[in-house]
């Protein structure tokens, strides 16, 4: 085996509807101050469900126009996904991501694309993803299940350590 070839770390995946639902929700926390845009419904919709404390009636009007705040962003999010995968051709996997010294190779039925380390900003390790950032609010979200074993993801993190920021 090449050196070249050692220093690859390839990774398939062909993500669920649930796994981006849940990856595109994980990935508000790492957005800045988006989350702000994110926590304004809830917090409305606590507002409205406090309302009979302060001596006004809560009604069937007050208690559906709480539930909606609380779940605007779920929904939206849910929205986005499934719009996406029925519209766009590029968003249909299996998707498989090679990661080297140039940067992150990405490629699936439908594309193929090179992005450079320097376009990187940053990666992010979660529980369950990977996120590999290509602006502040946007990622590429792989699930860790795919992840053959833990030695490629240290030597992934190596690897990016040395271009970008990863935590």
């Amino acid at each position: 085996m090449s050196t070249q070839a050692q220093n690859r770390i390839s990774v398939t995946t062909n993500p669920t509807f649930w796994e981006l639902f849940v990856a595109s929700l994980a990935l508000i926390r790492y957005q800045g101050w988006l989350i702000i845009v994110h926590t304004v419904f809830p917090l409305a919709g606590l507002f409205l469900l406090m309302t009979p404390f302060m001596g006004y009636r809560l009604g069937a009007v007050e208690t559906l126009l709480a539930l909606s705040a609380f779940s605007f962003t779920p929904l939206i999010t849910a929205l986005a996904i499934w719009s996406t995968r029925r519209r766009n051709k590029l968003a249909h996997g299996p998707f498989t991501y090679v990661f080297d010294s140039e940067g992150m190779h990405t490629s699936g039925p439908a594309f193929s694309q090179t992005v450079q380390w320097s376009a990187i900003p940053r990666m992010r390790l979660s529980k369950r993803f990977l996120f590999v950032f290509l602006s502040p609010a946007r990622a590429h979200c792989i699930p860790l299940r795919e992840v053959s074993d833990s030695e490629d993801l240290e030597r992934l993190r190596i690897l990016a350590s040395e271009h970008t920021s990863f935590r």
